[in-house]
C-alpha cells in the first residue's frame, strides 16, 4: 500500500503506478491548490520495483531539504520528506512504498480502505454479492458480480461503483485495463475424478492435467462440483449440443444443493480459490473449471469419472 502523508491535513495520499501532482484540478491525481505550485508539478512512478519522483515544475521540489534537479528521476524511500514549490511548504512524507498490495479507497471517505490480497468476497464472507480476484492467465484483477456473473477488469487508479459508492482501485504492481469480457480463455483439457460416499456426505476430487495428478482431498464445496459434473454428463447423454452442455441457473443450483444463495456463492468462491491455489503458476487453467455466463454456471470439463461408494457411477471422456 504505497502512500504519502500530507503533513498539513494529516491524511494519506495513495499512489498509482504513474501518479501526477499539481494545481491543475482536472488533470492531476493529487491536487495542491497553493500559490507557486505548477499546474503539473511532479510525477511519481513505479519503475522496476523502485518509486521515482521527477520535478516538472517551475518552482521546484525539495527532497529531504535539498532541491532536486528538474526532469531527473530521484528514488524515494520511506520517511523521505517532500516540499513542493518552496522549502518547508506544501510538505508530504513518504509513508509506505509497498507495491505488492491492492486496495479500494472510498471516494466519499478516503480513510475508508479495503485491502485486497488474493481473493476477496464483498461486502463480507457471510453475505457476498461481489468478488475481487486475480486472473493469472490474463494478468488482470477482476471485480465480478456473483449474481449476474458480469465481471470488470480493474485498472490501477480506476473507478469502481459498488454498494452505492465509488471506489478507486490501486494496484501499482499490476498493469491492467478496464474492460468487460464476453468469453473466457481457451482452457487445456483436464480430467476430473470424483469419489463420493454412498450417503453423499463426503466428496473427494482429483484432477489430471498434462499427465499430472492433483489430489484436492475432501471438501464440502466438491459436492457442488459433483452436481455440475452430473449435469454435464446427463446433457451429453441426452444429445445436447456441446456449447450448451452442463449450464444451470444459480437459482436451480441452490435448490439442488438445498442452500441459500449466499452459501452457494461462498461454495463457488472456495472451489475457485482451491483450484487456483492448486494450479499455481504451472496450471492456471484450473481457475477456469467453473464457467459462468449470465446467471448460469457449468463445469468446464468433458473428461469426468464419478465413483459412488466403491462402484463406477458414470464416466465421459473426450
Amino acid at each position: 500500500m504505497a502512500y504519502l502523508i500530507d503533513e498539513h491535513k494529516l491524511t494519506k495520499v495513495y499512489l498509482k503506478s504513474y501518479h501526477t501532482i499539481g494545481r491543475y484540478k482536472f488533470n492531476v491525481d493529487t491536487l495542491i491548490d497553493q500559490p507557486g505550485v505548477s499546474r503539473h508539478h511532479a510525477i511519481i512512478e513505479l519503475a522496476q520495483g523502485k518509486w521515482l519522483i521527477r520535478d516538472v515544475s517551475t518552482n521546484g521540489i525539495w527532497l529531504n531539504d535539498k532541491k532536486i534537479d528538474k526532469n531527473l528521476p530521484y528514488q524515494l524511500s520511506e520517511n523521505d520528506k517532500l516540499d513542493f514549490a518552496a522549502p518547508g511548504q506544501n510538505s508530504f512524507v513518504v509513508g509506505n512504498l509497498n507495491a505488492e498490495c491492492q486496495y479500494l479507497v472510498s471516494q466519499s471517505d478516503d480513510q475508508q480502505v479495503i485491502e485486497v490480497s488474493d481473493q476477496l468476497l464483498l461486502p463480507d464472507e457471510e453475505n457476498p454479492t461481489h468478488i475481487i480476484y486475480f486472473d493469472k492467465m490474463l494478468n488482470y484483477w477482476f471485480l465480478e458480480d456473483l449474481n449476474s456473473n458480469d465481471r470488470q477488469a480493474l485498472i490501477d487508479g480506476g473507478l469502481v461503483s459498488i454498494f452505492n459508492n465509488q471506489w478507486v482501485f490501486y494496484s501499482a504492481g499490476t498493469a491492467a485495463m478496464t474492460k468487460h469480457l464476453d468469453s473466457q480463455p481457451v482452457v487445456k483439457p483436464c480430467g476430473l475424478s470424483f469419489s463420493v460416499s454412498q450417503d453423499e456426505e463426503a466428496t473427494q476430487l482429483s484432477v489430471t492435467l498434462n499427465g499430472n495428478l492433483i489430489d484436492l482431498g475432501i471438501r464440502s464445496h466438491h459436492y457442488l462440483l459433483l452436481l455440475l459434473a452430473r449435469l454435464r454428463i446427463q446433457d451429453k447423454d441426452d444429445g445436447v449440443e456441446l456449447d450448451q452442455q452442463g449450464w444451470i441457473y444459480r437459482e436451480d443450483l441452490i435448490k439442488a444443493l438445498g442452500v441459500q444463495m449466499n452459501h452457494m456463492n461462498i461454495m463457488v468462491h472456495r472451489a475457485r480459490k482451491q483450484l487456483t491455489d492448486a494450479g499455481g503458476e504451472d496450471f492456471p487453467e484450473l481457475s477456469y473449471l467453473i464457467e459462468t455466463n449470465n446467471g448460469k454456471l457449468r463445469l468446464n470439463s468433458q473428461d469426468i469419472t464419478i465413483i459412488k461408494g466403491h462402484k463406477l457411477e458414470t464416466r465421459i471422456s473426450l
